[in-house]
C-alpha cells in the first residue's frame, strides 16, 4: 500500500513537471521579438512578420493596411538581399522615425514601404515629401493596389 501511494505520488509529480514544462512558453526568437516591437507601427502583426521575414531573408514583402475609413492600401518591394537581424531593426527604426517626423504614426502600407525603398508619402500637413527609404529594393518597387 505504501509503496503504491509512493508511485502514484512519483507519477503525480512527474506529471505535474510534464504539463508545466509543456505550458512554458517558448523563448521569443529575434525574428518573433522584433515583430512585435513593430506591429502596432507596421498596421498588425502579419505585416511585421512580413516585413521582418522578407527584410531579413531578401524575400519580396506584401504589406496590407485598413485606414479608418475603411480604405485599404496595398504595397509590395523586394529588398536587394538579406539583413542581419539588427540591420533589419536599424532600417525599421529609421523608418519609423523618418515618418514620424512628418508627423505619420500610424502609416498605411504605402507609406511604409516609401520610408523603406523610397518615395513620396503625403505628410500630415497634407504637402507631399520624398523620402529616401532606409533599404535597398530591386525593381516593381510601386504600390501593388490602392483603394
Amino acid at each position: 500500500m505504501h509503496r503504491t501511494r509512493a508511485l502514484a505520488a512519483s507519477l503525480a509529480a512527474s506529471l505535474a513537471f510534464a504539463v508545466g514544462a509543456i505550458a512554458a512558453p517558448a523563448p521569443q526568437t529575434d525574428a518573433s521579438r522584433l515583430a512585435t516591437q513593430y506591429s502596432s507601427w507596421a498596421g498588425g502583426q502579419s505585416n511585421a512578420d512580413a516585413l521582418v521575414a522578407g527584410l531579413r531573408n531578401g524575400a519580396p514583402v506584401t504589406l496590407v493596411t485598413n485606414g479608418a475609413d475603411r480604405s485599404v492600401s496595398i504595397a509590395g518591394f523586394s529588398p536587394t538581399g538579406p539583413m542581419s537581424y539588427g540591420a533589419v531593426n536599424h532600417a525599421l527604426s529609421n523608418a519609423q522615425r523618418s515618418l514620424a517626423r512628418l508627423g505619420i504614426t500610424r502609416p498605411n502600407a504605402e507609406q511604409i514601404q516609401a520610408a523603406l525603398i523610397g518615395g513620396e508619402v503625403m505628410a500630415s500637413g497634407g504637402e507631399l515629401v520624398a523620402v529616401r527609404g532606409s533599404v535597398n529594393a530591386r525593381g516593381g518597387a510601386g504600390p501593388v493596389a490602392s483603394r
